[in-house]
């Protein structure tokens, strides 16, 4: 069987990165990549600013001396100059330091003469209280890699250095459908031997959560005729296929069967619990992937092939998740014969500790069980693991990044 690392890296390189580049204002960049390096086009801060209200000066100095304040500067002002260096500046939180000065005092560290001269009684050293030109960026420096993903943190720092607009790699849209006689969708009569979808909710709010564009082709019935027509509408549409259901072995595998007709496909048996059965060809020149059709498997299987995946196509200088956390488990754990992903939930026990409490039936077909989870915790095959063993765990919050 093809190992979990395999399967990612195999399937990120079958599917091309795209080139297409867009230039968005900041506003509208939230969660895209970077199509090119990024430099900045000021020093930040642009002048040697204070950290705290105080008093710009210049040191060394003596314990005790006394300081005629020569002038007062807010944050905003121009900056100014320090007439000799045997004053004292009046300086703000965030204000350019006077040129001339190279040091803070806090108010809090002065004496106020009734002139109006401050005693200094605390000693620094060159450079105390004074954030540095350009200490956070700068000028013509690389402050973003391409690849990057915009968000809240990374959107701030374009702000902060002049930057107003960017140019990232366009969205790919993603054909996805659903199949099943058995499916009905939420909001009708449940006939019998009828389930609801829910995989078709799970799939496209996870692709929502990535940014992408959707043609949703709906939930369709075992017809190899639609199951045709919906393959190729989406090969000519857009840059990735994705289903769930029909790509196992059986008779009744119809996704699986026509696309092999129509283009190729790889049924990979993947070493992993749920969703050992992943499928990855082609309808024409368009990259397809199929899913098992457990509502777990979807849901674990989207998360740890699909988005990779598509975050690669996007141009993500990080193709595979951040590394996992390691942490304890609360309770004991017999394994199976592969790894499996089990559903978790985070637990503080009174000592302080962050433990993993499982959910108590982990049945791939209970999507209970994922709405109760805050992640999956990933344990080796063939093995018992006893409370306290530390095991690899991935929140969910992670995956939705």
């Amino acid at each position: 069987m093809e190992t979990i690392d395999s399967a990612q890296r195999r399937l990120i390189q079958h599917l091309t990165r795209l080139t297409a580049i867009e230039t968005l204002p900041l506003d509208q960049a939230l969660g895209r990549f970077l199509a090119h390096d990024v430099r900045s086009q000021h020093d930040v801060p642009p002048n040697h600013v204070s950290l705290f209200d105080g008093y710009a000066l210049v040191a060394p100095y003596q314990w005790g001396e006394a300081r005629t304040v020569a002038g007062v500067t807010y944050a905003g002002d121009a900056p100014q100059t320090l007439p000799t260096q045997t004053v004292a500046w009046r300086i703000f939180t965030g204000a350019a330091l006077p040129d001339g000065a190279n040091t803070v005092i806090a108010q809090e560290s002065v004496a106020l003469q009734e002139d109006g001269a401050i005693v200094l009684n605390e000693s620094l050293r060159v450079g105390a209280g004074v954030r540095q030109r350009g200490a956070d960026s700068q000028i013509g420096q690389i402050v973003l890699a391409a690849g990057s993903r915009l968000d809240a943190a990374q959107l701030g720092l374009l702000a902060s250095v002049g930057i107003a607009a960017v140019d990232v790699v366009r969205k790919p849209r993603v054909a996805v459908f659903t199949t099943g006689n058995e499916l009905i969708a939420p909001g009708n009569a449940l006939p019998p031997g009828k389930i609801f979808n829910a995989n078709h909710a799970i799939l496209l709010a996870a692709l929502a959560r990535l940014s992408v564009n959707v043609l949703d082709l709906g939930v369709l019935p075992d017809h190899p005729d639609e199951i045709r027509v919906a393959l190729q509408r989406g090969a000519a549409e857009a840059d990735l296929v994705l289903t769930s259901g029909g790509v196992s072995v059986g008779d009744a595998d119809l996704v699986r069967q026509v696309v092999a007709e129509i283009g190729t496909i790889d049924t990979w048996r993947v070493f992993l619990k749920p969703g050992k059965p992943l499928a990855f060809g082609r309808v024409g020149i368009t990259p397809f992937i199929g899913l098992p059709g457990n509502p777990v498997s979807t849901f674990v299987t989207f998360f740890l092939f699909v988005r990779p995946a598509l975050r690669s196509m996007m141009g993500a200088n990080a193709e595979i998740d951040r590394p996992p956390l390691r942490l304890p488990l609360a309770q004991k754990w017999v394994a199976g014969d592969r790894p499996e992903f089990i559903r978790v939930r985070r637990e503080r026990v009174p000592n302080g500790q962050t433990q993993l409490i499982f959910f108590p039936n982990q049945n791939s077909g209970l999507l209970s069980s994922i709405a109760w989870a805050d992640g999956v915790a990933l344990m080796p095959a063939d093995c018992t693991l006893e409370p306290g063993d530390c095991v690899d765990y991935f929140p969910f919050e992670g995956w939705y990044l």
